[in-house]
């Protein structure tokens, strides 16, 4: 593998700079989470593997069984799309899954509180947008909450959509309205809306703290004994994809997506057909995009591969070269002794000037 030169590193760093544009989209996957301690598939895996067999009636431990066997080969949403799961295993599921992230969550949240740590997004969200004031739009695959969390961090304000904090309730238009901070008087005594800094966030596959109450999907702050509303990987996604609130996050995350003039992914493995049914062609049809993530999964080299302007940026496997891979199309670069796929690092060492 050919190392960068000097003079095309200087026009990497200026080309990825121009990526961050007021119509930039950033799409967040498990991979940012999993940097910030939350379990990754594996882990995940290991925990239902030991706790769902206890928890399901005999008639649905047949097809947890089968499940099971091919958990580790097809990971999670493999082995749910060969073998459909009962209501009870997907509860189940659904269960043991929320709360292995609620706790892994809940530390990483209070080594922020306590201490000096800072969430890797964090630093980023001064860079996403160039507009006044910032706007960011965000789409994520995750459950929790970390994008929240570090986007109060930083005063700005998060419009997910959801109003309220102990009985909230799923209302776009009021959560829109929310981020206004005041008004200004223009010419000719117009009065213009001020926003403050926000994150416009689109989950569509739910959230840690989103539940139904009867027929009506709402938030709560406070500890609530009902299985949150989140979709499972497998045929359970695109069944519950298509209700509220899911719908409305699907759709507008997909507008986004449509009308951006750049791509930011991190940490994401292009396994959502929901969102690679927009995602897919905008990336094909040569809209500026860039991948930070770890490792390159099979799904979103083919992107990579497929799209004429994406740019991957990659932990080097090679022990002996250590740094980051810069993948274009079928061809790999090294850049020794960076590490520019971490979110934190990339701010430094190519948005910092």
């Amino acid at each position: 593998m050919d190392t960068i030169t000097t003079s095309a590193h200087d026009a990497l760093k200026k080309e990825l700079q121009a990526i961050f544009s007021d119509g930039l989209v950033t799409v967040i996957g498990s991979g940012l989470s999993c940097a910030e301690g939350l379990p990754g598939m594996g882990a995940l895996a290991t925990e239902l593997i030991s706790k769902v067999p206890s928890a399901i009636p005999d008639a649905d431990k047949s097809t947890w069984a089968a499940i099971e066997a091919c958990l580790t080969s097809d990971g999670l949403e493999g082995a749910l799309l060969k073998h459909p799961p009962t209501d009870a295993v997907e509860s189940a599921i659904i269960q043991f899954t929320s709360a292995l992230v609620l706790a892994k969550e809940q530390e990483a949240i209070t080594a922020c509180v306590t201490g000096p740590r800072k969430l890797k997004i964090a630093s980023l969200l001064p860079h996403i947008s160039a507009a006044t004031p910032k706007i960011a739009r965000i789409i994520t695959t995750n459950y929790d909450r970390l994008i929240e969390f570090a986007t109060e961090s930083e005063g700005w304000g998060v419009d997910s959509m959801m109003v309220g904090r102990y009985w909230g309730k799923h209302d776009p238009d009021l959560s829109e309205k929310l981020m206004v901070k005041g008004v200004s008087n223009g010419n000719k005594g117009t009065v213009r809306l001020v926003y403050r800094n926000h994150v416009k966030l689109f989950k569509p596959h739910g959230s840690l703290d989103w539940f139904m109450a009867g027929d009506t999907p709402m938030t709560t702050s406070m500890a609530f004994s009902s299985d949150p509303l989140i979709i499972t990987p497998g045929v359970g996604k695109y069944k519950k994809g298509y209700g509220q609130p899911f719908d409305v996050h699907r759709e507008r995350g997909n507008a986004a997506i449509d009308s951006a003039s750049s791509i930011l992914c991190i940490g994401y493995g292009f396994n959502d057909d929901h969102l690679q049914t927009h995602l897919s062609p905008k990336l094909k049809g040569g809209t500026k995009a860039l991948l930070l993530t770890r490792d390159l999964l099979p799904k979103a080299k083919e992107a990579v591969i497929a799209s004429p302007n994406f740019i991957a940026l990659i932990n080097s496997t090679d022990v002996k070269c250590p740094g980051t891979v810069v993948v274009r199309g079928t061809t790999e670069t090294l850049i020794p002794n960076v590490e520019l796929w971490d979110v934190e690092n990339f701010v430094n060492g190519v948005l910092t000037i």
